[in-house]
């Protein structure tokens, strides 16, 4: 079973306050740390699994700088085998031009796989949408929102999907196919900083997107901003009477209570 995993380098922002930059055109992360994608992380955890029960391989892509070297060298320290960088020198917002790059990528240097995985979305676009195109464009079966892998056949897989109201669907899935990874789907394995200096001597291969078509970006980024501020809190003075009133009359207004 060969199974290619993507896998992102974002910008750790939950922790950092964001400036932009450039009246809008840029923001500056020049000062952010960067990790995996989280999503991304359970994908790899989950095709290293398979391919430790049912033999095979597994190789990580990223799509990225240079630095998106880091996280080939973490998913191969998780136990894939090898990485490819497709270095794009910057970032593709567009989430069909991703895709057809990976198309074409995959096409033109005929790389095999019974299955593709993608994490179901990343953090810093959220845009949750290459793995479907990705499906789309190939040709390929597709499963969003895989929180469980239940068996793994020669010709097929089936899978659960999280469907609303905490549902679960479970489908048959003819391979190759391609599936977009829920996190929680498993516990991704600790990685050590020894495993990732060791997994730094496997050899990474890497190629240039230019030497690969890519669709014309539908999206395009205008403009960044802060969202609008929301108003303040109300703070209530007064005896406690008159507080007590104060905040009753709100409750009442805002339909908590009668």
């Amino acid at each position: 079973m060969n199974i290619l995993v993507f896998t992102k380098r974002v910008a750790a922002t939950q922790e950092e306050e964001l400036r932009i930059t450039g009246e809008g055109q840029a923001v500056d992360l020049s000062k952010v740390p960067f990790k995996v994608n989280d999503w991304d992380n359970y994908s790899v955890e989950e095709a290293v699994r398979i391919v430790e029960k049912q033999g095979g391989a597994v190789t990580a892509i990223s799509i990225g700088d240079a630095e998106s070297d880091e996280v080939l060298r973490r998913a191969i320290a998780m136990g894939a085998k090898d990485g490819f960088l497709i270095d794009s020198g910057q970032v593709l917002h567009d989430p069909f031009a991703r895709s057809e790059l990976i198309r074409s990528f995959i096409d033109k240097e005929k790389v095999p796989f019974d299955i593709i995985f993608t994490g179901v979305q990343s953090e810093d676009d959220q845009f949750g949408a290459v793995g479907g195109i990705l499906g789309a464009i190939m040709g390929l079966p597709y499963s969003s929102m895989v929180v469980g892998i239940d068996s793994v056949e020669k010709d097929h897989v089936v899978v659960r999907r999280e469907l609303e109201g905490g549902l679960q669907e479970r489908v048959k899935i003819a391979t190759p196919c391609v599936l977009s990874i829920q996190s929680g789907i498993n516990e991704p394995r600790y990685v050590s900083i020894m495993g990732i200096r060791k997994a730094s001597k496997v050899e990474r291969k890497v190629f240039k997107a230019a030497d690969y078509a890519a669709g014309t970006a539908k999206i395009e980024v205008v403009k960044w901003v802060y969202p609008a501020k929301k108003g303040g809190a109300t703070m209530l003075a007064g005896e406690l009477a008159d507080v007590c009133g104060q905040l009753l009359g709100i409750l009442k207004e805002k339909g908590v209570c009668q």
